[in-house]
């Protein structure tokens, strides 16, 4: 059965890489997780606000941007993995985290942040989730 999204079924906490979200009870492949949320703002100002540093925006097309940067925007402290266990999908103009595959708990809940972010924000650090991570520690 899977769960509404008003049931809460993850909490924020320390991560690998500064806070996460972690499921607090098992969460059903392809069960809704959380909304990201923020106020609407038009790409091109979402993009100025980028490039000075802002790392929670959310593109919805070419010409909208949620601006997730409020605390209330739990979804937020979502982090990326190269190899996540939930996806982003717009609906309506809204932007829904949904698991991709079964997720335990106690398990972070991940998702890729896509190529644009990557080259914006991750290009000279490097990738930190745990699959990179591994891979650069491999003897």
């Amino acid at each position: 059965m899977k769960r509404p999204l008003h049931c809460k079924t993850f909490r924020i906490g320390r991560s690998r890489t500064g806070l996460g979200l972690f499921a607090t009870a098992p969460i059903e492949k392809g069960a809704l997780i959380v909304e990201y949320t923020g106020r609407r703002i038009p790409t091109r100002l979402a993009q100025e606000r980028e490039a000075r540093g802002s790392r929670y925006m959310f593109e919805i097309n070419s010409r909208w941007t949620i601006d997730g940067s409020g605390r209330r925007n739990v979804a937020r402290y979502l982090n990326h993995a190269c190899r996540p266990n939930a996806e982003a999908e717009t609906v309506r103009g809204r932007i829904m985290i949904r698991a991709i595959k079964s997720i335990r708990p106690g398990d972070e809940i991940t998702y890729d942040y896509g190529r644009d972010y990557f080259e914006l924000f991750f290009r000279q650090t490097g990738c930190k989730c745990g699959t990179c991570l591994r891979r650069r520690h491999k003897p």
